[in-house]
């Protein structure tokens, strides 16, 4: 008789214990847009599409192949490399730690862009913002086996203002160009952009394989790209 009072006392100890579970999950991803009003990010996870496909934009666009969330931040502590809400921006680096489960759900590009209503969404416990790391960057800019980037930092415009792409552009696949820094990214600093002119930066499928600020080099080098290319 004793045994059978025995577990009949522990099971709400056992029903207490499940109510006052706090387990809490971590996603990683970059922020995609802030709502300052409505306390609330959508953080970009990651996705099932090509480099390619992400540069030229060529896919179904009616396809669901992003992983994004929304985040109701309300409550949440802003720990990190800032320590408000006010001070989250796009691109940033961010642990989100979710209380209760998360499961992975792709959406199309347009409920990311256009629809949150579409995205799954989870209240916050803890949003980290992380810094970036120079890994980090170059996975970015990395492109597909055989084919070249070209970056451009800093570019000088001609007397019109305009900014003209190096000579032999035919050899890259893919050029990104920006104006200035990324100071989200601490691009200036991970990647040692030059100061007073331009940075010429080429990759392919392993990392940066060419830097310079002189265009004249970039133009040699390209040149001897095509030639490998042609062989």
């Amino acid at each position: 008789m004793k045994s059978y009072i025995g577990i009949i006392a522990l099971i709400p100890l056992l029903l207490l214990a499940g109510c006052t579970n706090d387990e809490t999950v971590s996603v990683e991803g970059e922020i995609h847009s802030v709502d300052q009003e409505n306390k609330t990010i959508i953080v970009y996870v990651e996705d099932e599409l090509t480099k390619s496909q992400r540069q030229t934009m060529d896919f179904d666009q009616e396809e669901k192949n992003i992983e994004a969330f929304l985040v109701r931040a309300e409550d949440a502590a802003v720990t990190g490399e800032v320590t408000s809400f006010d001070d989250l921006q796009t691109e940033q680096k961010v642990t989100v730690e979710i209380k209760g489960k998360y499961e992975k759900e792709l959406v199309t590009v347009k409920a990311l862009f256009d629809e949150e209503e579409e995205l799954p969404d989870y209240h916050a416990e803890k949003v980290t913002v992380n810094p970036y790391s120079k890994e980090d960057l170059i996975e970015e800019m990395t492109v597909e086996k055989g084919k070249y980037g070209l970056y451009i930092y800093n570019p000088k415009p001609n007397e019109e203002g305009v900014y003209s792409p190096p000579e032999t552009m035919k050899v890259f696949h893919s050029m990104t160009m920006y104006t200035s820094a990324d100071e989200v990214k601490n691009t200036q600093q991970l990647l040692e952009l030059y100061e007073d002119s331009p940075t010429y930066i080429v990759t392919n499928h392993e990392g940066i394989i060419f830097k310079t600020d002189d265009e004249a080099e970039l133009n040699e080098f390209a040149k001897t790209l095509g030639e490998k290319e042609n062989n």
